[in-house]
């Protein structure tokens, strides 16, 4: 019998894990990085209003809010530029797949975002920040405008990218790779007017949010504080009268992805079976295993008539897609917690603005709640890129390439030591941003 001295033992290894570290380690960047550009898109158009304020009143306690809040744009500004920096790297060390097969398309557009939105960002932040003794107040309020409309159109090109990674269309197919047929069709693509809407809204919310959250936090310091009480109330009544707009462009949003992504909705609404008058489901604990959901919750014909607008009209399940299907339980869990961080924001919105009327100060209870929901907006977008992105697996490109077609050649033990030195770094930088705005905050605005 052969003994085992001098074989060498061969350890298969499972490409699904490799796979799985490398989606966790790109979608942990992004993740990261998204909070920071999903504060400053809002908060660059607020900065605006406190601005053309100050100019037009006079009053100096808007100048001294237009400082501090520009401070904390600045902050955020460059966590939102050194993110995105690391994970731009991971289109070449984790999906090489990706830019050899759509580099064509997608090479331009992160082009287009850098040139025409970040640089546009960039060069006018520094008059924005160091400008307000040295340059005319219209040429300080232009940059003020300027910085906004950059960071708009940096979620314009990135939205139109990503958008058309989810409804592709003016593509041709030349030697294997994709091109760009008509570039019209490239960035208007199907779904790309609604996300980019919910998107903006998203941003304005979340910086109103962070706005009424910080306030609040100072006047449980100094309830007198007359700039802090200014700035809950801006941030109160826009959040109040966006919330129930950005619910009708969600259900708009999702009407279209029922038209061009019919599987995410099925994973969405954790629809298994194909069928006729299916009911809509308020909760459950999916198995996606066994393809069934267990403890639910339900509503008869509700999802039939959400989605067809008629109880009776059919909808297509799980079934009508696989193999290709996304996991059920991540999707259905995350656009109910955007559901919900939607609706709570919007309650806390209508109760502030109630609560504030006639420059009433809120209770301190209240107070503490607004504190308690500063990044509510995060937690939302958070859960809305969630149902988005792995709504649409196994698909990277929907119908054109598949995540795992676009993985590099990274070890498991390569991801798995980069990822938790993500993990660690990020942790730190999350609490050091915190640490500084809370700072800041408490502080105040002063004149």
């Amino acid at each position: 019998m052969e003994g085992f001295a001098g074989r060498r033992m061969i350890v298969p290894v499972d490409h699904s894990d490799v796979l799985l570290l490398a989606r966790a380690q790109f979608g942990l960047n992004i993740a990261f990085h998204i909070l920071f550009p999903t504060f400053t898109i809002g908060l660059a158009w607020i900065l605006v209003y406190f601005r053309l304020r100050a100019a037009r009143t006079g009053d100096a306690a808007w100048l001294a809010i237009y400082s501090l809040w520009t401070k904390v744009f600045a902050i955020t500004f460059v966590m939102g530029v050194v993110t995105g920096i690391t994970m731009s790297f991971q289109f070449g060390t984790n999906w090489p797949g990706y830019m050899q097969k759509v580099g064509n398309i997608a090479g331009p557009l992160l082009a287009f975002e850098v040139l025409f939105a970040f640089f546009l960002e960039a060069t006018f932040l520094g008059v924005m920040l160091y400008g307000m003794n040295r340059v005319p107040a219209w040429m300080h309020i232009a940059a003020t405008l300027l910085v906004a409309i950059g960071t708009t159109l940096s979620a314009f090109w990135i939205l139109a990218l990503n958008s058309w990674m989810q409804t592709p269309a003016g593509h041709i197919l030349d030697g294997g790779k994709i091109i760009a047929g008509d570039w019209w069709q490239v960035i208007f693509n199907p779904s790309f007017p609604y996300r980019l809407t919910h998107m903006l809204l998203a941003s304005a919310l979340t910086a109103s949010f962070v706005v009424v959250g910080l306030s609040a936090w100072r006047l449980l310091r100094a309830g007198e504080d007359a700039s802090a009480r200014k700035t809950l109330r801006t941030g109160l009544v826009l959040a109040a009268v966006l919330a129930p707009l950005q619910i009708f462009v969600g259900d708009l949003h999702g009407l279209n992805t029922l038209e061009h992504q019919p599987a995410k909705i099925a994973a969405i609404e954790a629809i298994w079976k194909t069928g006729k008058g299916v009911p809509l489901v308020l909760f459950a604990i999916p198995d996606d295993e066994n393809r069934r959901n267990d403890f639910s919750i339900e509503i008869p014909r509700g999802a039939s008539l959400v989605l067809r607008h008629d109880a009776n009209a059919e909808v297509k399940g799980i079934d009508a897609f696989a193999p290709d299907v996304a996991p059920v339980a991540p999707v259905f869990f995350a656009f109910r917690v955007m559901v919900g961080m939607g609706v709570l924001m919007l309650v806390a919105a209508w109760a502030g603005v109630w609560a504030t009327r006639k420059a009433a100060l809120p209770r301190r209870w209240m107070l503490w709640a607004f504190s308690g929901l500063t990044f509510a907006g995060w937690i939302a977008t958070l859960a809305g890129w969630l149902v988005t992105e792995i709504g649409r697996q196994p698909w990277l490109v929907t119908g054109i390439l598949k995540t795992a077609d676009a993985a590099g050649a990274a070890s498991g033990a390569q991801l798995g030591a980069s990822l938790t030195g993500y993990v660690i770094t990020y942790a730190v930088m999350l609490i050091a941003y915190m640490v500084v705005l809370t700072h800041l905050a408490g502080k105040g605005a002063h004149a």
